[in-house]
């Protein structure tokens, strides 16, 4: 008689149900940080989002682009200032031809500008700056860029208009934001109201919609700190700031900033896709984000002007937890935590037992390798099938599984790799270790990250001492931590990629590993004697399917085009015309291609990148030009004297060989040096938009052992008629959308003022 045997019972792999956990919160963070809906009712103390909104209907009225010192701004500028009279306030106008040089770039910019204010509260007192701007560029709306700055900051000053503040609210509604923050440079410098200014809010757009992110401080930051401490649902943390301060972007806050300033700025981050197109409409606009920014800038500003400046000149670093709560600590004492949970992560990871120490110390450092070794090597292999395109735009969501799905992914193969203890205990503690000294070494160099690695690690080193008398906290602790890590982690990386995209598909992967090294002993003690062969698999398997949803994935849809400008191109000096169509490192769009002969060209003097071009016809197009031209030879300089004639161009570039030795532009009496400009290059440049620009005087100084070479002018005029590009233009696909200038006229023309 044979024995029956017992039946088999199948382990099932519990790490991986928590791997899935994982990879559905870092997908869906982002609900976390959405804004809330928009409120029914409001009391009267309350933001209405539903009348700022209707203001901006009745400002923006057509909808017609509006940028600086253009016709189509003159009447968006009277109805503005019609809504404003309408809250009982009284706004000025202030005139200025402003120029500015471009720190990072051989640029001096100029224009006309208006700059529109009006203030609230004792007029005595000092001041805090409560800043927006009115122009758009050439070819977008502005709904959003910045309509939803001026819709706020009007619905602001009609809840505090009778407010007991102690500060004063000066409202700027700046011009010429868009080419080279030329209004807020003028008031800056010129206005004596700045000298009252002790704070600054500034609202700005990179988007459309989703929730309303303080993304740039000043240092010291404590009292700005404190301000925005008080907003309702803020979203915020000191590392963006950080790394924001070292990126070549600019706001307003980058004109009117100085050292004693306190200063908030806060964004839209959500819909790069609508971005200075004609996307960024009243029908992109939403409602629910101006409610969320609204709600802020009101607390802000209140929080501000409520009491005189606190003198605080302590740096602090801050983070929010999901919109939920907010946090902020001293710099050095969040430094300080890190310092003190690596040596409790130290001493509970020596004191775990001495079997398997290495393997487990080894284990996170392994998973973040593997994470970024196969991001990267993914990445590249996207990048060479699909060379010049932009992969993720159309359907970010691939790659963000991808990424994800890479990270989670390394987590089984570097415990099978390092064959890591089943000891929860000494996996935690070496992760945590990992962990507080990643963070702790960060902090030197991006000091405001320091909180987002301080708060799980001190409460896993909080845990893990109480182990001393109750041997269970430091798994507690482990589990507390990595709960912490994946709320604070999981939105920021959300945020993370508004900003700035999966350019380093490698570096989202390797912080969402970072994130699952804390979970390395939950896994581990979830998944008991399991083995985590099948959890590798069926993570490999998935990424293999994310990367190939990723690889078909469209680069552009109409839902998310792709920015692509046709413009018509004259080279005036020798008598030749082309349709250009964006670079050519991108594909152009099978329509395009095959609507005109395109191939690479370089056609400005200077490009870098060549663009797409195809032969055209020669039509009249808008050709500025400098006239009366003198030279004179005065105090060991040379100096050129002309006037700048436009022809019906909007913008005119007058471009300069470096090898001339410029000094200094005046345009229309306004100096400027070029010794203020950055950038790199050949060739230095001053540009002048808008009506004032027509007639301006124009007096360049050189060094008089300058070469006499000649120069070169570019001409642009956005939605001028160009009957040659017209073909091609009509067979622009929904997928692409124009940007910035829009589909323009652009001119080149030889110059030769010393002949």
């Amino acid at each position: 008689m044979t024995e029956t045997p017992p039946p088999r019972i199948v382990a099932f792999p519990f790490g991986l149900i928590a791997l899935a956990f994982l990879f559905t919160v870092l997908m869906g963070a982002g609900i976390l940080v959405q804004p809330s809906p928009l409120r029914v009712a409001n009391a009267a103390h309350q933001f209405d989002a539903t009348a700022a909104q209707a203001r901006l209907a009745r400002i923006l009225g057509d909808e017609a682009p509006h940028p600086v010192d253009s016709a189509a701004q003159d009447p968006v500028r009277e109805r503005l200032l019609t809504e404003i009279r309408a809250l009982g306030l009284a706004p000025q106008v202030r005139e200025h031809f402003s120029c500015r040089p471009q720190p990072r770039g051989p640029l001096i910019d100029c224009a006309m500008v208006r700059n529109i204010i009006f203030s609230i509260g004792p007029e005595s007192a000092p001041a805090i700056l409560a800043a927006t701007h009115y122009d758009s560029v050439p070819a977008a709306p502005g709904a959003s860029d910045a309509g939803v700055g001026i819709a706020v900051w009007l619905e602001v000053a009609r809840v505090l208009a009778d407010a007991p503040l102690q500060r004063r609210v000066i409202f700027l509604i700046s011009d010429g934001e868009e080419p080279a923050l030329l209004g807020a440079h003028a008031f800056a410098n010129g206005d004596p109201l700045m000298s009252s200014v002790e704070a600054l809010v500034n609202l700005e757009a990179r988007g459309t919609r989703g929730p309303a992110v303080f993304f740039e401080s000043n240092q010291p930051n404590a009292d700005a700190v404190h301000a925005f401490a008080a907003a309702p649902r803020g979203i915020a943390n000191s590392v963006m700031a950080d790394v924001y301060a070292l990126l070549s972007n600019s706001t307003d806050v980058t004109a009117l900033t100085r050292p004693d300033l306190d200063v908030v700025n806060i964004a839209l981050l959500e819909g790069l896709e609508n971005y200075h197109t004609p996307q960024d409409s009243l029908a992109s606009f939403s409602a629910r984000s101006a409610q969320h920014m609204g709600d802020i800038a009101l607390a802000t500003t209140r929080a501000f002007a409520a009491g005189p400046d606190r003198g605080d000149a302590s740096s602090r670093v801050y983070t929010d937890i999901a919109s939920r709560a907010f946090v902020s600590a001293p710099a050095w004492a969040a430094q300080a935590a890190l310092a003190l949970s690596l040596i409790v992560a130290a001493v509970t990871f020596w004191r775990a037992g001495a079997q398997g120490r290495w393997r487990a110390f080894a284990t996170p450092f392994a998973v973040l390798a593997a994470a970024g070794l196969s991001a990267a090597a993914i990445g590249f292999g996207l990048g060479a099938l699909r060379p010049g395109e932009t992969s993720w735009f159309a359907q970010p969501e691939w790659t963000r599984a991808w990424c994800a799905l890479a990270a989670l992914a390394a987590i089984p193969f570097a415990l099978m790799l390092t064959r890591a203890p089943r000891n929860a205990g000494l996996i935690s503690a070496a992760s945590m270790l990992w962990f507080a000294l990643i963070g702790f070494a960060a902090s030197f160099f991006l000091a405001g990250v320091s909180i987002l690695f301080a708060i799980p690690a001190a409460a896993y080193a909080a845990f893990a001492a109480i182990g001393l008398v109750w041997k269970p906290a430091p798994l507690v602790g482990a589990a507390l931590a990595a709960a912490l890590t994946l709320l604070i982690w999981a939105p920021t990386l959300f945020l993370i990629e508004l900003a700035l995209g999966f350019e380093f598909p490698f570096a989202n992967a390797v912080l969402m590993a970072l994130v699952g090294t804390t979970w390395l002993g939950v896994l581990t003690g979830l998944q008991r004697s399991v083995r985590w062969r099948s959890s590798a698999i069926v993570l490999g398997g998935a990424v293999c399917i994310a990367v190939a949803s990723a690889a078909m994935a469209p680069a552009a849809s109409a839902a998310r085009p792709m920015p692509l400008n046709i413009s018509y191109f004259v080279d005036a000096s020798r008598n030749e015309a082309r349709v250009i169509a964006g670079g050519a490192a991108r594909p152009l769009p099978p329509e395009i291609a095959a609507a005109a002969n395109f191939s690479p060209h370089m056609l400005l003097p200077g490009d870098s990148f060549p663009s797409w071009a195809a032969p055209a016809d020669v039509a009249p197009a808008p050709t500025p030009t400098l006239t009366d031209i003198m030279v004179a030879t005065e105090g060991g300089e040379r100096i050129v004297r002309a006037h700048l004639v436009m022809d019906g161009a909007y913008r005119a570039t007058l471009r300069i060989p470096r090898t001339a030795a410029p000094l200094r532009a005046t345009i229309n009496g306004v100096t400027t040096s070029f010794a203020d400009t950055g950038g790199a290059g050949e060739y230095l440049n001053v540009a002048c938009q808008g009506r004032a620009c027509d007639s301006a005087s124009v007096e360049i100084a050189f060094d008089r052992t300058g070469a006499a070479t000649h120069w070169f002018m570019i001409g642009q005029t956005p939605a001028a008629p160009a009957p040659p590009a017209d073909a091609v233009r009509a067979a622009r696909p929904a997928e692409t959308t124009p940007i910035q200038f829009g589909d323009s006229t652009i001119t080149l023309s030889q110059l030769r003022p010393f002949d």
